[in-house]
């Protein structure tokens, strides 16, 4: 069953904003504190962290801090479970060390990108068969594959994921747009290797 949720904001916070507007998109009911007119907040927040940093969540008796959508799209309760998923349009592996010497990482984190479907997703985004996604908005892709399929879990259509992208030696920034109404889409007819354990969402 939904947990309760409880949200720490301050007013006018950019991204206490992007996370109300987040949990709005998601049909999800939550309580609202702004830190600045409820003392109570500040000491709850001061009580469990020693500070006060908004935005942060409580669910039931487990903390957020900061609008992670990837610890969101992990620990939120989705009630819209019912509705249609969304499909990234391409496989998925995690880096080896191999691998991030290989490209130039200096560190072991992220996932390789395996074969992109056309029109999908990743394709119309600009992501390519080889790229190694390193970040999904501001957070750093340290839990490989199945970090990058909760996160893709939790997006719904109409949803956006901004992933940076390790490339020939740089970094790139890539805005994937789950289309509102998403085509039928069938699995990849080129399956990864099974040591691979890439993730094809369809």
């Amino acid at each position: 069953m939904a947990g309760q949720i409880s949200v720490f904001i301050r007013a006018g916070d950019p991204q206490c904003e992007a996370l109300l507007r987040y949990l709005d998109q998601r049909g999800l009911a939550y309580t609202t504190r702004d830190v600045t007119a409820d003392p109570s907040a500040s000491a709850i927040l001061f009580g469990r962290l020693g500070r006060v940093a908004v935005p942060a969540l409580i669910i039931d008796d487990r903390m957020i801090v900061g609008f992670d959508p990837v610890q969101l799209a992990r620990f939120l309760p989705r009630p819209d479970d019912d509705g249609p998923g969304v499909s990234f349009g391409a496989a998925v592996r995690a880096v080896t060390i191999d691998i991030a010497k290989d490209r130039g990482l200096p560190a072991a984190f992220g996932v390789e990108v395996g074969p992109v479907h056309e029109a999908s997703p990743a394709a119309e985004a600009g992501i390519r068969t080889g790229d190694v996604i390193t970040a999904i908005g501001g957070y750093t892709l340290t839990g490989g594959a199945e970090q990058f399929r909760t996160a893709v879990a939790g997006r719904r259509p109409g949803d956006t994921m901004i992933l940076t992208v390790w490339r020939d030696g740089a970094f790139v920034v890539c805005t994937v747009e789950f289309p509102r109404e998403p085509a039928e889409t069938t699995a990849s007819a080129e399956t990864p290797p099974a040591e691979d354990r890439g993730d094809t969402d369809s």
